[in-house]
């Protein structure tokens, strides 16, 4: 399963676009390309944010403390968080390049959930659909 990012009221927002034009349809994909993008930053802000609350464990002299049961990524290396991507103008996509983001995610028969995504993608969905809302309000006047 991947988090998606659909708009309410999709049907509303095909009849502004065809009722005013280019202008909606430069509006909304503007709007969307914002929510993606806030989706990135906020996973980001997840795995390098807070201090975790997991145990501590050393590499040679370092020391580090991983993340706990049901909390984001710990970042160690960085690797995680510089594999985070935004593609795509018309129709953009969000995600990671590196197959263990999905088992970090939701988790493994060895390992809880260490969601970042679906919480920031859940966010800028229901900030899109605030937005889109809004914008089609003030057309309406």
């Amino acid at each position: 399963m991947r988090p998606r990012i659909t708009i309410q009221n999709a049907d509303r927002v095909r009849a502004a676009i065809k009722q005013y034009g280019e202008a909606v349809e430069r509006g909304v994909r503007r709007l969307i390309q914002a929510a993606a993008l806030k989706a990135v930053t906020d996973v980001k802000k997840r795995i390098q944010g807070p201090p975790k609350t997991g145990i501590i464990y050393e590499r040679g002299k370092i020391k580090h403390q991983s993340s706990a049961d049901g909390e984001a990524p710990a970042t160690d290396t960085g690797t995680l968080v510089s594999s985070i991507y935004y593609i795509g103008a018309k129709s953009p996509r969000i995600g990671s390049r590196l197959p263990y983001a999905f088992y970090l995610e939701y988790g493994t028969m060895m390992m809880r959930p260490r969601p970042s995504w679906v919480h920031a993608v859940v966010m800028a969905r229901n900030n899109l659909n605030k937005e889109i809302d809004g914008l089609l309000k003030a057309l309406n006047k």
